[in-house]
């Protein structure tokens, strides 16, 4: 058998930024001389692909749960939406108070570029509310 040293559920991952007061936003992974890290998302288009379960100050360790179609997870929304809206990454690029968190689809009138699909709401949401969400991944261009 060649799965040896894998992980399932929550794990430990050290927090590039201050995470320490913030939870239930997406965080990428990222590659620091060696090391696995974790960072709100710098782009809409970033593979956020884990959700900040406990966050930590720089260099501490933050739980995070990697995105699995056969769970759901709770994110926090911007904006509001409906069951069965494809989910995207918020404009964190814009607004850096929105990084990491998720808004639907069709909020995207105004602009064009390529968002990364995180999830499908399973739940009709408002601003600001932890959204259930099932995982998918992909990308949506306006």
């Amino acid at each position: 058998m060649s799965q040896s040293n894998t992980h399932q559920g929550d794990i430990l991952v050290t927090a590039n930024e201050d995470l320490s007061a913030l939870a239930d936003v997406l965080v990428v992974p990222y590659n620091n001389s060696g090391s696995l890290v974790v960072t709100r998302p710098a782009a809409n288009n970033d593979y956020a692909v884990y959700v900040l379960v406990y966050g930590a100050t720089p260099g501490g360790k933050a739980t995070v749960r990697p995105l699995n179609p056969d769970w759901t997870v709770r994110v926090v929304a911007k904006g509001a939406g409906n069951p069965g809206d494809l989910l995207v990454l918020a404009d964190g690029v814009t607004t850096a108070a929105d990084k990491g968190k998720v808004r639907s689809k069709a909020t995207l009138t105004v602009g064009s570029g390529t968002y990364r699909l995180v999830g499908i709401a399973e739940e009709a949401f408002v601003d600001s509310q932890l959204v259930r969400m099932r995982p998918t991944f992909g990308t949506v261009t306006v």
